[in-house]
């Protein structure tokens, strides 16, 4: 059996989340934001319009204290991003580790391609 990309990006968060190195939940991803200590961030398609702009400012004050770009995504819903995470439904994800980042940044992108 073959798993569609959406379910590949899903298991490779939550591979993320038990190494430690995924942020969930909208309060937690806005302080990791504005930290610095973002390296991508992903909010579910289905947030509200005033979420997703916290969630853009914040990546933008990090950005601004840390010179770093923070890459954003918009994947999938919320109930599927707390399932993947084993948490109830998420608004958002950061993750914190480089490694992470880049690979799920190429799944991301492979993804979008596909649709």
């Amino acid at each position: 059996m073959t798993l569609d990309g959406e379910q590949n990006i899903l298991r490779f968060l939550g591979l993320a989340a038990r190494a430690g190195k995924a942020v969930s939940g909208a309060g937690a991803c806005e302080e990791t934001l504005r930290s610095g200590d973002a390296r991508l961030l992903i909010v579910a398609k289905d947030i509200s319009r005033n979420s997703m702009d916290k969630m853009l400012d914040a990546a933008k004050a990090g950005d601004k204290k840390t010179g770093n770009a923070v890459t954003c995504f918009s994947f999938s819903e919320q109930d599927k991003l707390g399932m993947a995470l084993g948490k109830s439904s998420r608004a958002a994800v950061v993750i914190t580790d480089e490694g992470f980042a880049r690979k799920l940044e190429e799944m991301l992108d492979n993804y979008k391609e596909d649709i």
